[in-house]
């Protein structure tokens, strides 16, 4: 056999490995998202937020969401995923439960507290 039969051998095998471990990588990075699910980030008010008035308005932003329920009822999003709704809070403190559902029934909650002055 000749010496660079050896090496071009080699050469396949190294351009084969990189090839499938850059096919699992992306891959993986391309479904993670899929996998973590959808996700509530909540502007204002934040846990434990005073409100100034009994009427306050709640808004953030959703990703990877078919639908988001606020208290059990849907609430709107747009198109880059932000939410705002209108609520009234009742003393002493009220709670708020958002429910984000993806397309493939994943769901999160954040539950939020809020106290009116």
């Amino acid at each position: 056999m000749f010496p660079h039969e050896d090496s071009r051998k080699r050469i396949e095998k190294i351009i084969l490995v990189s090839l499938l471990s850059f096919g699992v990588i992306y891959g993986t990075l391309r479904a993670l998202p899929l996998l973590l699910g959808p996700n509530i980030e909540v502007y204002y008010p934040n846990d434990g937020d005073y409100v100034a008035t009994s009427s306050f308005e709640i808004s953030g932003k959703v990703t990877k969401v078919k639908e988001i329920t606020l208290q059990g009822r849907p609430i709107p999003i747009d198109t880059g995923g932000h939410f705002r709704e209108r609520l009234v809070a009742s003393p002493p403190y009220t709670i708020l439960v958002l429910t984000a559902t993806d397309f493939y029934g994943k769901t999160v909650t954040k539950t939020i507290h809020i106290i009116p002055q």
